[in-house]
Formats: C-alpha cells, sequence, structure tokens
C-alpha cells in the first residue's frame, strides 16, 4: 500500500502569521488552507516547524481526538493538525480551513472543523508524509 503525500506550500507570511495550502498527491480535492504561527527559529509553541519532510500519524490525545500528528520534528513534539481559526489557537501546531481571510480583524482559517473532517475523510485512519515547503 502506498502511503499518502500531503504537500504543505506555505505562502503569505507575517510577524503574526504563516498561511498555506495543502495538496494531497493524487488526489483531486476541495482546497484546505492551513495557518500556523510564523517562523521563528523553531521556538516550542511560538514557531512553525521548519520546511521540511516529516512521517504522520493519526493521534487523540486529552484536548484533540481524532487528529494526526507531525513525527521527528527537531527539537519539538506534540506538533498536530488540528481545528482552530487564529494564531492564538495554534501553539506552533497545524490549523486547517477550507478557506481563508479574516475573522475580528486577524487573519483566520474559517470552517476549521469541517476542514478537519474533510481532511479526515480524505486521509482516513493512515500514516501520511508531509512535505513543507517555503
Amino acid at each position: 500500500m502506498t502511503v499518502p503525500v500531503v504537500t504543505l506550500s506555505r505562502g503569505h507570511s507575517s510577524d503574526k502569521v504563516t498561511l498555506g495550502m495543502l495538496q494531497i498527491a493524487g488526489e483531486d480535492h476541495e482546497p484546505i488552507y492551513t495557518l500556523e504561527n510564523p517562523w521563528k527559529d523553531n521556538k516550542p509553541y511560538v514557531s512553525c516547524i521548519p520546511a521540511d519532510s516529516y512521517a504522520c500519524r493519526p493521534y487523540s490525545g486529552t484536548k484533540y481526538k481524532n487528529v494526526y500528528i507531525v513525527d521527528g520534528v527537531p527539537q519539538r513534539s506534540g506538533i498536530l493538525f488540528h481545528h482552530g481559526n487564529f494564531e492564538e489557537d495554534t501553539s506552533g501546531c497545524i490549523l486547517l480551513g477550507l478557506s481563508a481571510g479574516k475573522l475580528r480583524g486577524e487573519a483566520a482559517v474559517k470552517e476549521s472543523k469541517k476542514a478537519m473532517d474533510y481532511f479526515r475523510l480524505l486521509i482516513g485512519d493512515e500514516q501520511f508524509i508531509l512535505i513543507i515547503k517555503g
């Protein structure tokens, strides 16, 4: 069985957020937007993770159930794909949305819980490879 490959292409970045889009190789799917912290030298809880390749797997913790965890991030742990709208929701994780824009005057991803459900439908309970560009 082939392991799915998910590419996160980072686009707009500011001192508050980094926005991007996900593409699942071989899948024709609706856009899935991402919101991460800005780059702050890979500091835990305040920085996005370095652009690289990572193994990801299904994960359920005490706060977030049925999400995905990113393994092998240098000097970091507990990096998840989960729902949330704003930079304050990330803590170094990757938030998913069905669109991106502004909420309450802040950069945000929208319909995040729906985006997580959609991503889960596409990936399932599978491990996948995450390639981060940009």
